[in-house]
């Protein structure tokens, strides 16, 4: 069902000293910058064949008192969301919203309800 590991995201007290970091640590390659919103900011990295996002969220709290770089999610491609949902649903899977989304580099995506994968955030991607 799952590709290859899409992306992992990471939150950020600062975004621009998490994409210096990955530039000059691991020579990776901003790809995207996306526009601030309501949630707060987003980059994307890439690095060789992965990619990283990084968030650094309107909300601090959701760092609980926490610097640098905190793991938030593991993002998995699949050739085929709706068909990953059905899949996925009828092993009794739970999804945080009813439908996929877009993100800023023009991907679907939907998260796995937490509840249902044993605390971990998780999303499917289709390009």
């Amino acid at each position: 069902m799952f590709g290859i590991v899409y992306h992992v995201g990471y939150l950020t007290d600062d975004l621009e000293k998490a994409i210096e970091y990955y530039r000059i640590t691991f020579g990776g390659e901003l790809i995207k910058l996306a526009p601030p919103s309501a949630t707060g900011k987003i980059a994307y990295v890439q690095i060789g064949e992965s990619e990283v996002e990084l968030i650094q969220p309107a909300d601090t709290s959701r760092l609980n008192g926490r610097t640098g770089l905190v793991i938030d999610h593991v993002g998995y491609f699949v050739p085929n969301i709706e068909k990953a949902i059905a899949e996925l649903k009828s092993r009794g899977i739970k999804f945080a919203t009813p439908e996929p989304t877009v993100t800023p580099v023009g991907y679907r995506v939907i998260y796995l309800d937490a509840a249902s994968t044993m605390g971990t955030r998780i999303h499917l991607a289709e390009k």
